[in-house]
């Protein structure tokens, strides 16, 4: 799983989680990212350098909403493997972009190319010189890393993946305190109803995957605009089916609890704490059996 290959580096140099992950997609995915355009326009031949960038963006888009929203699942134990997932699929989709364009998706220029498209430096120049400190493959991490420096990395992943606000820069405390406070909400909505974290994010992987696309055809192909991007009505609804269907899928267990407790309170049923308690007992124990049930569902599909 490339999530899991890559956050040993990650916590071996927690301070370059970008640059560890930019270098990481680079290596892994640069040949890949070449294949893939192969194998597309082997098999649309006529397809014009429009729809071809469409393409890449609306697999790019349902790639990220999979292995992102799905991947990591109901559980927050499991955050930092589901943010890198998406990050991953991000990346893969930008070297994408920059292959149709006619760039060399090995070269250490794409490196310097994501870390400005997810806005973690302002300039090249700038993305350029920092990467001149940092270890280009630097050894696993072993043992533990401060809690504090674990949760900054986790908002900082958040952070370039539009979840908070920010992008991928370094901020004051106070910055960082307030964009915080969203995933924070999401988190303890989540640990009481699990299931509410996967559509969530599918939804913001959806709308920041396209950003992104978009964004990088305009810094590989300026003379495109993004134009068919805005009005090629084609690449919004092809990922969007496949997004909803899954939040559609998840929404569907996602009412199970409340129902279970809705029973419980109609039949009268006192557990503990009266009628509010019993009820409250009831939906996050349902709720936590059905996203252990949809965990080992989606681990036993992908096996």
């Amino acid at each position: 799983m490339q999530a899991q290959a890559l956050l040993p580096m990650i916590w071996a140099d927690p301070q370059h989680m970008p640059e560890q992950l930019a270098f990481f997609a680079v290596r892994r995915f640069g040949p890949r990212a070449a294949a893939a355009v192969d194998r597309r326009k082997q098999r649309r031949p006529a397809a014009g350098a429009d729809e071809l960038r469409r393409e890449a963006i609306a697999h790019g888009t349902r790639m990220t909403i999979a292995d992102g929203a799905a991947l990591g699942g109901p559980f927050m134990i499991v955050m930092p493997v589901s943010f890198v997932a998406a990050l991953l699929s991000q990346a893969r989709m930008v070297l994408e972009l920059a292959v149709l364009a006619g760039h060399d998706p090995h070269s250490e220029d794409r490196v310097v190319d994501l870390l400005v498209l997810q806005d973690v430096y302002p300039s090249t120049e700038a993305a350029a010189e920092a990467l001149g400190g940092v270890k280009r493959r630097p050894p696993g991490g072993r043992g533990r890393i401060p809690r504090r420096t674990r949760w900054s990395m986790i908002v900082r992943m958040a952070a370039i993946l539009g979840i908070v606000g920010g992008g991928g820069e370094k901020r004051s405390r106070l910055q960082q305190v307030v964009s915080t406070l969203p995933i924070a909400v999401l988190f303890l909505v989540g640990m009481v109803l699990p299931l509410i974290w996967v559509p969530a994010l599918a939804v913001i992987y959806r709308k920041n995957t396209l950003r992104l696309g978009a964004k990088a055809v305009r810094y590989y192909t300026p003379g495109a605009v993004g134009e068919p991007l805005r009005h090629g009505g084609r690449l919004s609804h092809v990922p969007r089916g496949a997004g909803f269907a899954a939040v559609l899928r998840v929404l569907a267990l996602a009412v199970v609890p409340f129902a279970a407790a809705a029973a419980v309170v109609v039949a009268d049923i006192r557990l503990a704490g009266g009628f509010w308690g019993t009820g409250l007992i009831v939906l996050v124990a349902v709720s936590l059996l059905a996203a252990g049930f949809w965990f080992v569902r989606r681990r036993s599909r992908r096996r």
